[in-house]
């Protein structure tokens, strides 16, 4: 891993981390703390300067991605980065919605310094719509904004930052002053959000299936790719965060307040289990609270490593890209050697004839990509160009797919091949490749096929 890939890794874990709480802290607030007891109050306080911590942090990571996104653009120092900022946010997908999340952040904090139970909804409200704004800028979005991927993607954003930002507000915020409530108080709250946490975690691992198949082109590529063992190492981490939440969920909560409730079909199951794994561990009662803030701030420890986990997938290329590197192109012929009379006599070409353009200047084909825009559309696994819309195809590994001589005709006749999916053809059935005649000459031409062959 490079530095530069690192640093907004590490800025991306905190955003998402920053997020997660955000809405976990929310959600606390809203729906799972009771309103009357005086006790709640300072928690609520609490809560809600968590909040604000929060989006402070989160305000902080979206300037440190837009700086990064800005240095992968420039491909060059930190001043040239501020230097291309303008035309990160005025050219690009991710500049649009950049200034969108800026804007929604804003608001957020408008209102949350505010105490009134509205102003905390509406705060959770404007929270999800920072949500949004991390799947618009992720792999879910390269099929469009109003996609299902897109969609399910955002589901799984709000059902993980609800379960697993709820833990670490429950951690930060609630259990310190939750140990000197009453058992009653104590354990009304921990069903509530344990029944919550439930449902969260059945949208996550619904969602979170159809992204591992849409990102995943099989199995073995959670051990083949990098992609897919980041993803397998998240999936372990995930796995021990629902292991400690079955603890408090199945052995500890039941057991908060004066009468506990009678012992469901799925705390028999687990305890059952839990009996023949580990043997007899009851608790007493005295430190139900103390042992339950321990569990809690371990699922908590945990989930903050699955944003770690995250915020690498994020920034690596999909699983589903992998096989470019398995195709080669058909093999381009040589110099071919003929008396002009047979040529003619094959129809005008030699046997097995393929354009081929003369060796151009891979470096100057770069600078033809980005001074023309190609970015705005296309993205290049691996290459420091600006953030992509993503509405043409990826060119990841094209050079491998097809020979020089398709790749120059798919710029200079778009048309002569119509690729029937998305991303390929408009409503007209015509490509939607814009026409780049007037803006490209015969070595811009020859060096941007020379820069694309390689990729």
């Amino acid at each position: 891993m490079t530095a530069q890939f690192l640093v907004a890794t590490v800025i991306r874990w905190a955003g998402l981390a920053a997020l997660a709480t955000l809405v976990g802290s929310l959600v606390l607030d809203v729906l799972v703390l009771p309103r009357e007891p005086p006790e709640v109050g300072p928690v609520r306080d609490r809560l809600r300067r968590l909040g604000v911590i929060c989006l402070v942090v989160l305000a902080v990571a979206a300037t440190g991605e837009l700086t990064a996104r800005a240095q992968t653009m420039a491909g060059g120092d930190l001043a040239s980065a501020i230097s291309a900022i303008p035309t990160v946010l005025t050219r690009t997908h991710f500049g649009a919605i950049w200034i969108a999340r800026s804007v929604v952040l804003g608001l957020a904090l408008a209102v949350s310094v505010r105490g009134s139970r509205a102003a905390r909804v509406t705060a959770l409200l404007l929270a999800l719509g920072v949500a949004l704004t991390t799947t618009l800028t992720g792999h879910a979005a390269d099929w469009g904004d109003l996609t299902l991927s897109a969609g399910l993607d955002w589901l799984h954003v709000v059902a993980a930052s609800v379960w697993t930002g709820g833990l670490i507000a429950l951690a930060l915020a609630v259990l310190r002053a939750g140990e000197a409530w009453s058992p009653a108080l104590l354990g009304g709250v921990m069903r509530r959000f344990s029944r919550l946490a439930g449902l969260c975690l059945l949208a996550v691992v619904l969602t979170g299936g159809y992204n591992a198949w849409v990102q995943l082109p099989n199995v073995s590529a959670l051990w083949t790719t990098f992609y897919g063992r980041v993803l397998a190492v998240k999936l372990l981490v995930v796995l021990g965060v629902i292991c400690c939440g079955a603890v408090n969920r199945y052995t500890i909560v039941p057991r908060l307040g004066a009468r506990p409730a009678r012992a469901g079909l799925g705390e028999r199951v687990f305890r059952l289990a839990r009996w023949v794994v580990v043997g007899s561990s009851r608790v007493a009662r005295r430190v139900l609270a103390s042992r339950l803030r321990v569990f809690v701030g371990r699922e908590a420890g945990l989930a903050v490593l699955v944003f770690g986990c995250t915020a690498v997938l994020v920034d690596s290329t999909p699983a589903r890209h992998a096989g470019h590197v398995l195709h080669h192109a058909a093999s381009e012929p040589g110099p071919v050697r003929l008396t002009m009379e047979a040529l003619h006599e094959r129809g005008g070409v030699p046997p097995g004839w393929i354009l081929v353009p003369p060796e151009g200047d891979v470096a100057h084909g770069r600078e033809v990509f980005i001074r023309v825009g190609c970015y705005a559309c296309h993205q290049i696994a691996g290459e420091k160009l600006p953030a992509s819309s993503g509405l043409g195809p990826d060119l990841t590994g094209v050079g491998k797919h097809h020979p020089a001589g398709y790749i120059l005709e798919s710029i200079l006749n778009p048309n002569a091949v119509i690729v029937d999916e998305r991303g390929y053809t408009g409503p007209d059935g015509k490509s939607i490749m814009p026409d780049y005649r007037g803006q490209l000459s015969v070595s811009d031409l020859i060096d941007l096929v020379a820069y694309l062959k390689i990729r």
